[in-house]
């Protein structure tokens, strides 16, 4: 029976308040955790692996009371990998008020995503995106996003460690081929070695699809180096190998990770010397860096007693977190992982081994 007159209407009042207040504390008692991922493409096995891991995590979670006695809730979308398609799946997540977003394992999607999550107040944990365009901007950015991957431009900085380790009288080289990529490398490694107080004997640049390097090389052992660092691709490597193995050239060389392929390989576990490739690290498995970015996030929303996005930003670049799944995990003040991007391999059977010489 409908209710009349002035009491009817200020019941009527009364329960709609009521129900717009108990609207409102469910949705207070819920927390939307986004996940942005390729579902379509040839990446699409990777984001299907990424969306079983986080499920998991956030099953976990709710069945140990959720986040601050509040119920998570995921929310998926496919970026499809790419620039355009990833920032059109942020503006989706965006609109489902997503306390935090995990994903974009491609860095051209996760750059894009990055600023459209930033400025509408939405922490991003990017997983597998090592581009530096991915947190390049973060400086300038209300909430910076974090990264759980290694950064492409560190490159330089493991080869410089490699040439120091193996070069006791710390006479390094650097061989390069003039490609943007090559020179990125060896501008990169050079600086690492003279913030170590090591200056190269030689910088040779060389120019690419000649039949013979052998004046660079002949200079390269004139600079008496212990050690050298080749950054460019597989054809011109092979050319300068087969030049120090003519010229007597038996130094160790490390080569950028553009050489790690199976036909480099071969030549290199013919070759005299020691030559290795830097090869990019990940913390663990795609599904596994799922669970740790949620599981760092879990960990400093309980530190904090808040899940607002920028404080836990800050947060978590301030101080570590652990985590069941990958350790601890620390982001630097730039919101990228503190951790090795790159690692020496060596040749064995057509492949390269990470941690093998």
């Amino acid at each position: 029976m409908r209710a009349e007159g002035p009491a009817g209407l200020l019941l009527s009042l009364a329960i709609a308040a009521s129900l717009d207040a108990i609207a409102a504390a469910s949705a207070q008692a819920e927390i939307r955790v986004g996940l942005a991922v390729p579902l379509s493409g040839q990446m699409a096995s990777v984001g299907t692996a990424m969306e079983r891991a986080l499920q998991a995590a956030i099953a976990d979670a709710n069945g140990r009371g959720g986040v601050l006695g509040q119920t998570l809730i995921l929310s998926v979308e496919d970026d499809g990998c790419a620039t355009a398609t990833g920032a059109g799946a942020a503006a989706q997540l965006i609109a489902q008020k997503p306390a935090l977003v995990i994903g974009h394992p491609c860095s051209s999607a996760a750059a894009a995503a990055v600023p459209v999550y930033a400025n509408s107040g939405v922490l991003l944990i990017a997983v597998g995106a090592r581009h530096p365009d991915v947190t390049r901007a973060n400086a300038k950015l209300p909430v910076p996003a974090l990264r759980l991957a290694g950064r492409d431009d560190r490159q330089g900085a493991a080869a410089s460690a490699w040439l120091i380790a193996h070069a006791p009288g710390r006479r390094v080289a650097i061989i390069h081929d003039r490609t943007v990529y090559a020179r990125g490398i060896a501008d990169g490694a050079t600086a690492a070695l003279l913030a170590l107080g090591v200056t190269p004997v030689a910088v040779l640049p060389i120019v690419a699809a000649k039949h013979d390097y052998d004046t660079s090389l002949v200079a390269l052992r004139e600079s008496s180096a212990e050690a050298v660092l080749f950054a460019g691709y597989p054809e011109e490597a092979g050319i300068v190998l087969a030049g120090m193995v003519r010229l007597g050239l038996s130094i160790p060389l490390i080569g950028s990770d553009s050489l790690a392929t199976a036909a480099f390989a071969q030549r290199a576990a013919t070759a005299p010397m020691a030559v290795q490739t830097l090869l990019p690290l990940a913390p663990s498995a795609a599904e596994d860096e799922t669970r740790g970015a949620f599981e760092a996030w879990v960990a400093a929303a309980e530190r904090l007693g808040a899940v607002d996005p920028e404080a836990l930003s800050n947060a978590l670049r301030s101080a570590p977190v652990e985590t069941r799944t990958l350790g601890e995990v620390r982001f630097d003040l730039n919101g990228d992982l503190e951790t090795p991007a790159f690692a020496a391999a060596s040749a064995h059977a057509g492949r390269w081994v990470i941690g093998e010489k």
